[in-house]
């Protein structure tokens, strides 16, 4: 049996005969157009992996809403690739930014301001040591409460800068001026003193040591008769000088008006 010859003319009405009966629609190569495709109707499986590149993205073609929420991760963006022009204003949040993940060469120089930092963020570890000089720091700005109890020593304070204006009247103790002073009883024991660790002890009769715990002969010492309270005050002949042999002390008699020695109550001031 003899088949019959097929002809150009028998395929292409063979073709049309099919899609015909299937109810296809033939398209060129690059009809097809956005106009063509239903909205919403392209998925990601539609797409082959790694399908799509920057020459297929028009400039601001792709919109937030083309976009699944939380979709694009950092993989999917090359470093260093987004620009400020590819941001819109105030469109970044501290949502949008993990944490540790913009540094120092992220920002611009000189392009940060006040407004741009809330309002108690910036925390001593956000700032290198030594970093801050007196030029970051406006005049007059910083107040008692900026500044930490006992902060402030003698280098930090320029010479012949204070004067009275800065000194809380009678806000100086005696120690702050340099003075020293102690009562004394007549049995020996202290009464009473401004500085701590002053001690005293009788020697004998009209002999008393004074110790202040410091170093004391570099001062001037004086001595008056005189009770630690209330009570009369008889008067007596007084002598101080340094202790020998122990440079915190002093060496104190007491004598009538015959320079006997007489045990009684005195005061005594040291100078340094």
């Amino acid at each position: 049996m003899r088949l019959p010859q097929i002809t150009f003319g028998k395929v292409l009405a063979g073709t049309a005969v099919i899609l015909v009966v299937t109810g296809g629609t033939a398209y060129a190569a690059n009809t097809v157009g956005s106009s063509d495709i239903i909205d919403g109707s392209i998925k990601s499986v539609d797409i082959k992996d790694e399908g799509i590149g920057s020459v297929d993205i028009l400039n601001g073609n792709i919109k937030s809403v083309d976009i699944l929420d939380n979709d694009i991760k950092s993989i999917d963006i090359r470093n260093d690739s987004i620009l400020t022009g590819d941001i819109l204003n105030d469109q970044v949040t501290t949502e949008d930014i993990r944490d540790s993940d913009i540094i120092s060469i992220d920002v611009a120089d000189g392009t940060l301001t006040t407004d741009d930092i809330l309002n108690g963020t910036i925390t001593g570890d956000d700032i290198a040591d030594g970093s801050v000089a007196s030029a970051d720091v406006q005049d007059e700005s910083l107040t008692n409460s900026d500044l930490g109890t006992d902060s402030v020593q003698a280098t930090e304070v320029a010479d012949n800068s204070l004067d009275s204006g800065e000194i809380i009247d009678f806000g100086l103790s005696n120690e702050d001026i340099g003075v020293l002073e102690a009562e004394v009883n007549a049995d020996g024991t202290l009464a009473s003193s401004d500085h701590f660790g002053t001690t005293s002890t009788s020697l004998g009769t009209g002999s008393y040591q004074v110790d202040f715990g410091i170093n004391v002969s570099f001062c001037t010492p004086v001595v008056t008769q005189g009770e630690a309270g209330v009570g009369g005050a008889g008067g007596a002949i007084t002598g101080v000088t340094d202790r020998a042999g122990n440079a915190n002390a002093f060496f104190v008699t007491t004598r009538d008006a015959a320079g006997a020695g007489v045990n009684t109550s005195f005061h005594i001031i040291v100078v340094c």
